[in-house]
């Protein structure tokens, strides 16, 4: 994964990301503890009552706690260690977004793996990614400057629904929910622990 770039917003970025987490939160219950894994920039700390978001990059981190003064953002590479016990003492959590992370990683599996522990009885982790069949049009939209331009460059691999079953399979969990939006290019995957 490239480091982070603060100013890379396509035309849609905005749209996107709106429609992203609009699709998200949708799965997440009023007033659940929150750990966004792979947060980037983002406003959830002052959207959210109880929320944790995670990053690998350090300039990420700082920026949002300049932005967000009384929010909590911790460093955690998700693919290169289980949680840090800074995540750990914060949880457990009620729901573990995941969301537009889960292309970018070598190993999509591993990541929900790590996640899976940090669930309260009940939980759920919440991934919103790209489909397949939106390969193209992410490629095209970048090209074009409506979507950011270094999101479609670092895409290791877009999972499909049995992709994304198996690797919470892997993890102990089963797809509670799955729906595709934005005209079917993107999708939303819920996992929760098996009965």
């Amino acid at each position: 994964m490239a480091r982070p770039r603060f100013h890379t917003d396509g035309l849609l970025t905005r749209s996107l990301i709106r429609a992203r987490l609009g699709a998200a939160l949708g799965s997440v219950p009023r007033g659940a503890r929150v750990l966004d894994v792979g947060c980037g920039l983002t406003d959830l700390a002052s959207r959210l009552s109880s929320y944790v978001g995670c990053d690998r990059w350090e300039e990420v981190l700082e920026e949002n706690r300049r932005r967000h003064p009384r929010g909590r953002f911790l460093a955690w590479d998700v693919l290169a260690t289980d949680a840090p016990e800074a995540v750990r003492a914060a949880g457990p959590f009620d729901a573990v977004l995941m969301l537009a992370l889960l292309e970018h990683l070598a190993d999509p599996a591993a990541a929900i793996r790590r996640a899976a522990p940090l669930l309260a009885h009940g939980g759920r982790v919440v991934v919103t990614t790209p489909h397949p069949v939106g390969h193209f049009p992410l490629e095209a939209g970048a090209a074009l400057g409506l979507l950011s331009r270094h999101a479609a460059e670092e895409h290791d691999a877009l999972l499909g629904r049995a992709e994304l079953a198996a690797a919470g399979e892997a993890a102990g969990l089963v797809l509670a929910e799955y729906r595709r939006f934005l005209l079917g290019l993107n999708q939303l995957a819920v996992f929760e622990r098996k009965a």
